[in-house]
């Protein structure tokens, strides 16, 4: 089997990305120039460091509805913590991640030792951690962001946005730990089978509970960045990043009901989205269209993943009906 036909999906979302690439730029002429591309890539991180943590989750097949007050109280925890100073980044970043995680692992507990499904353990820890910080606020703004925070959403390297030098390091990170490690190939067998993988040994309950915090993580420093983009933490700005993450490595081929995906395909989802942001005005649309879109990617990825599942459901049937499990007893071992 050849390398393009292992991985189709990945490559027809890059093709996809091109494409739109170049049909915005003729609606809308300077599309590609050098600084909006530059913002576009800043914009397109936000949503794939968000969607990272995601597509661990997808692959393993499970889903994190609470990603959006994760990175939300993210955000506010980190402001409220640092009060526009720097100094106390020092210990408030590490702080916030940690958070992030260990909600990630309540997330993992729940699914994996309790067997609650992902939608609804994670959709419930979204809501009581939305509840949770509008008490603590009080619905109150927080401070401005602190400049080092600023800096590392809106900052440049020479050319290279901050931001999206991180999201180059974190992807890097992704796609060895998917493809060269035994986490990797122990979330593909989980994702796959998870009953076949526990007889085989996996560990599904430390495998399970890891994508989860991985997920928090990534949403949590999601959050911080986004604050520094927008100046300021606020109330429901990671409402956008949940479908946008889920679109996003649907878009990049994961399978939405696990066992394969890769976090290179989520990547060219991401810029996929943000591009369809910026045709969206040039074609005179709202971003009510945007969502359509949204729905209309997931619920036409699931479908083929049903299908493909059926597809190999009905060879397993067809195998086991070709084989005699159960021979008869030759005439000459009756009694």
């Amino acid at each position: 089997m050849s390398m393009l036909t292992r991985h189709r999906a990945i490559f027809l979302a890059y093709l996809g990305m091109i494409v739109l690439l170049l049909l915005t730029s003729f609606f809308s002429p300077g599309f590609l120039s050098g600084s909006h591309l530059r913002s576009m890539s800043v914009l397109a991180a936000f949503i794939g460091i968000v969607a990272l943590g995601q597509t661990f989750v997808i692959i393993g097949a499970g889903i994190d509805l609470s990603i959006p007050w994760v990175l939300n109280c993210a955000a506010i925890l980190m402001s409220l913590i640092a009060g526009g100073e720097n100094g106390p980044l020092i210990w408030a970043i590490p702080l916030v991640l940690v958070a992030g995680m260990a909600v990630g692992a309540i997330n993992g507990i729940g699914v994996a030792f309790f067997g609650v499904p992902p939608i609804i353990m994670t959709l419930a820890v979204n809501v009581i951690l939305q509840g949770s910080i509008l008490v603590y606020t009080g619905g109150a703004p927080p401070t401005t962001a602190p400049a080092f925070i600023q800096y590392l959403a809106v900052g440049r390297i020479g050319f290279f946005p901050v931001v999206v030098i991180i999201w180059a390091v974190l992807a890097i990170a992704a796609s060895i730990l998917l493809s060269k490690t035994a986490f990797g190939r122990q979330l593909y067998a989980v994702g796959a089978n998870a009953t076949v993988a526990e007889f085989s040994g996996v560990p599904i309950m430390r495998t399970t509970i890891a994508t989860y915090m991985i997920s928090g993580f990534t949403a949590a420093l999601a959050g911080m960045l986004l604050t520094g983009y927008t100046g300021q933490a606020y109330l429901g700005m990671g409402d956008s990043y949940l479908f946008t993450s889920i679109a996003a490595v649907a878009i990049g081929g994961a399978s939405i009901l696990g066992g394969s995906g890769h976090y290179i395909g989520t990547i060219a989802g991401a810029f996929v989205l943000t591009i369809l942001t910026g045709l969206l005005p040039a074609l005179n649309l709202s971003n009510g269209a945007l969502l359509i879109v949204y729905g209309a990617v997931i619920l036409v990825t699931v479908s083929l993943a049903s299908d493909a599942l059926s597809e190999v459901a009905q060879a397993i049937r067809s195998a086991l009906g070709r084989r005699d499990p159960s021979p008869e007893p030759r005439e000459a071992d009756t009694p």
